[in-house]
Protein backbone atom coordinates (compact mmCIF):
# COMPACT_ATOMS: atom_id res chain seq x y z
CA UNK A 1 0.00 0.00 0.00
CA UNK A 2 1.27 3.52 -0.38
CA UNK A 3 1.50 6.21 1.83
CA UNK A 4 -1.61 8.29 2.82
CA UNK A 5 -2.48 11.62 2.03
CA UNK A 6 -2.59 13.93 5.59
CA UNK A 7 -6.54 14.71 6.24
CA UNK A 8 -5.07 18.42 6.26
CA UNK A 9 -3.49 18.28 2.89
CA UNK A 10 -7.32 16.99 1.25
CA UNK A 11 -8.60 20.06 3.43
CA UNK A 12 -5.97 22.71 1.34
CA UNK A 13 -6.23 20.58 -2.13
CA UNK A 14 -10.26 20.71 -1.90
CA UNK A 15 -10.48 24.49 -1.12
CA UNK A 16 -7.69 25.68 -3.39
CA UNK A 17 -9.74 23.86 -6.05
CA UNK A 18 -12.98 25.31 -5.41
CA UNK A 19 -11.10 29.06 -4.93
CA UNK A 20 -9.31 28.91 -7.98
CA UNK A 21 -12.50 27.74 -9.74
CA UNK A 22 -14.54 30.66 -8.63
CA UNK A 23 -11.65 33.20 -9.36
CA UNK A 24 -11.77 31.67 -12.75
CA UNK A 25 -15.50 31.94 -13.02
CA UNK A 26 -15.15 35.80 -11.88
CA UNK A 27 -12.64 36.32 -14.52
CA UNK A 28 -14.95 34.65 -17.32
CA UNK A 29 -17.52 36.83 -16.07
CA UNK A 30 -16.08 39.99 -16.54
CA UNK A 31 -14.05 39.29 -19.70
CA UNK A 32 -17.88 38.55 -21.31
CA UNK A 33 -18.93 41.48 -20.02
CA UNK A 34 -16.23 43.45 -21.44
CA UNK A 35 -16.34 41.66 -24.97
CA UNK A 36 -20.48 42.45 -24.89
CA UNK A 37 -21.20 45.28 -23.58
CA UNK A 38 -22.53 47.97 -26.09
CA UNK A 39 -21.96 51.48 -25.05
CA UNK A 40 -25.30 53.99 -24.91
CA UNK A 41 -26.80 50.89 -25.62
CA UNK A 42 -28.92 50.50 -22.32
CA UNK A 43 -32.62 49.67 -21.85
CA UNK A 44 -35.08 52.68 -22.35
CA UNK A 45 -37.06 53.28 -19.13
CA UNK A 46 -40.45 52.46 -19.62
CA UNK A 47 -42.68 56.00 -19.07
CA UNK A 48 -45.07 55.10 -16.48
CA UNK A 49 -48.93 53.99 -18.19
CA UNK A 50 -51.64 56.08 -16.51
CA UNK A 51 -54.43 54.05 -14.40
CA UNK A 52 -57.20 52.86 -16.43
CA UNK A 53 -59.90 54.77 -14.97
CA UNK A 54 -63.27 51.32 -14.68
CA UNK A 55 -66.27 52.33 -14.37
CA UNK A 56 -68.01 52.05 -11.23
CA UNK A 57 -70.88 48.99 -11.68
CA UNK A 58 -74.42 50.72 -11.05
CA UNK A 59 -78.00 49.36 -10.52
CA UNK A 60 -78.43 46.13 -11.00
CA UNK A 61 -74.83 45.11 -11.89
CA UNK A 62 -73.76 46.39 -8.42
CA UNK A 63 -76.53 44.41 -6.28
CA UNK A 64 -75.30 41.48 -8.12
CA UNK A 65 -71.36 42.43 -7.56
CA UNK A 66 -72.22 43.09 -3.90
CA UNK A 67 -74.18 39.84 -3.71
CA UNK A 68 -71.14 37.64 -4.97
CA UNK A 69 -68.91 39.60 -2.37
CA UNK A 70 -71.39 39.01 0.34
CA UNK A 71 -71.26 35.23 -0.68
CA UNK A 72 -67.90 34.82 -1.11
CA UNK A 73 -66.99 36.48 2.33
CA UNK A 74 -69.95 34.30 4.08
CA UNK A 75 -68.17 31.01 2.39
CA UNK A 76 -65.11 32.02 3.76
CA UNK A 77 -66.54 32.82 7.12
CA UNK A 78 -68.49 29.37 7.13
CA UNK A 79 -71.93 31.42 8.09
CA UNK A 80 -74.84 32.61 6.92
CA UNK A 81 -75.07 35.70 3.81
CA UNK A 82 -77.98 37.44 5.05
CA UNK A 83 -76.14 38.10 8.13
CA UNK A 84 -73.91 40.44 6.39
CA UNK A 85 -74.46 43.96 5.98
CA UNK A 86 -72.09 45.85 3.37
CA UNK A 87 -72.04 49.03 4.51
CA UNK A 88 -69.47 50.78 2.03
CA UNK A 89 -68.30 48.88 -1.10
CA UNK A 90 -65.21 51.27 -2.90
CA UNK A 91 -62.81 49.36 -6.01
CA UNK A 92 -59.17 50.26 -5.36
Amino acid sequence: MGALTPWWMVIILGMGTVMIGLVLLVVLCNLLRVLFHKEGQSAPAAAPQPAAVVAQPVGLERQRLLAAVTAAIAEAEGSDAPGFKIVSFVRR
